[in-house]
């Protein structure tokens, strides 16, 4: 088939030419026409998803530029440029509104006596010798945003505001925000941006084994024998805890052995007001060997004993028969009476 080139057109024809040279003509009417325009539909590219102008709108007061908003909907940047302008207008007039809201400070600023949020916020600026002052608005599910961005001691900062036009209210979101809310000079640097330090590797040849070592138990005491005798519980208690020895030493002076003197005069007492005698010292003695404690707590008595001297004894002399209870009571000087013990006087009786 050959290929035939348009040339011109003639008497309302047009005229094609081969690579020959050879020429033809071709009569315009309306099936040429639609041939036309059906070649000229499949050659000319599909044209992108046109999104509605409430759509591009929406994205476009919620923060979006005009570039972010055609990538995302598929839509031509043009169509998108022509819906732009309102929004764009609206977010600034939110700006230019929150910037009027009066506001109560401490102090006057430039002898203004009703000073705005712009007015004060500039002055803390102004102090912090900021730079690149950006405002901006924008509308999310919670109300319009008041955004501002500056550049502090080489620093940036973001500082928002959320901002309500019908009741003309601001309230701090960030930190940056709420510094410069406040009344009275601003604190040096105000949030700095984190940053990573270097962390100087630790030494562990330094480390201290013993600080974190497993305790010492203390070591358990060695069983006693029921039937051992005083002296080996007196040894084999040698290693008893501080506390022992303590409580031993606090009721030394109360296990004390009574002196004879008190022992009569008690005796003598006793018997004047009809009570039975007490009972006899080594019956007491057997008691406070079997008892070291009174209220049943174990008293090392042992241990207190023996940081004593040893006593050197001789060898007990026989005992004598027990003579009757009358002749040992005559063979006993008298005893004084209660009322010389209080009084000083001896009685009638």
């Amino acid at each position: 088939m050959d290929q035939l080139t348009v040339i011109g057109s003639e008497d309302g024809a047009i005229v094609l030419a081969n690579e020959s040279g050879q020429r033809f003509t071709v009569a315009v009417d309306d099936v040429l026409r639609s041939e036309i325009r059906k070649a000229g539909a499949v050659s000319r590219p599909a044209r992108r998803t046109s999104a509605s102008p409430r759509e591009i709108q929406m994205h476009i007061r919620a923060g979006m530029s005009a570039e972010e908003v055609a990538e995302l909907l598929g839509a031509d940047l043009d169509d998108v440029r022509r819906f732009e302008g309102p929004v764009i207008a609206e977010r600034e007039h939110i700006v230019n509104q929150a910037l009027a809201v009066p506001v109560l400070i401490g102090s006057e600023l430039d002898g203004d006596p009703n000073p705005t949020f712009g007015v004060a916020i500039r002055a803390k600026l102004a102090d912090l010798h900021a730079s690149g002052e950006r405002w901006t608005s924008w509308k999310d599910e919670s109300g319009w945003v008041i955004k501002l961005e500056f550049t502090a001691n080489e620093v940036d900062h973001d500082a928002r505001w959320s901002f309500e036009p019908r009741r003309s209210a601001l309230a701090p979101l960030n930190g940056d925000a709420t510094q410069l809310s406040r009344q009275g000079p601003l604190p040096e640097g105000l949030i700095p941006r984190l940053r990573a330090l270097d962390v100087p590797t630790k030494d562990d040849t330094r480390f201290d084994t013993d600080a974190f070592g497993p305790r010492r138990l203390p070591e358990p005491e060695p069983e006693v024998p029921a039937e051992a005798p005083a002296a080996t519980v007196s040894a084999l208690r040698g290693t008893s805890s501080s506390e022992a020895r303590d409580g031993a030493t606090r009721r030394a002076p109360e296990d004390r052995a009574t002196s004879p003197e008190t022992a009569d005069l008690l005796e003598a007492l006793r018997r004047r007001r009809g009570q039975r005698e007490a009972a006899p010292m080594s019956d007491l003695d057997e008691s406070v060997a079997r008892h070291p404690s009174r209220n049943g707590a174990p008293v090392a008595l042992f241990d207190a004993m023996d940081e004593q001297p040893p006593v050197i004894t001789e060898a007990p002399e026989p005992e004598p028969d027990p003579e009757p209870e009358q002749s040992r009571r005559r063979g006993r000087a008298a005893m004084p009476s209660w009322d010389e013990i209080v009084f000083g006087a001896r009685s009638d009786d």
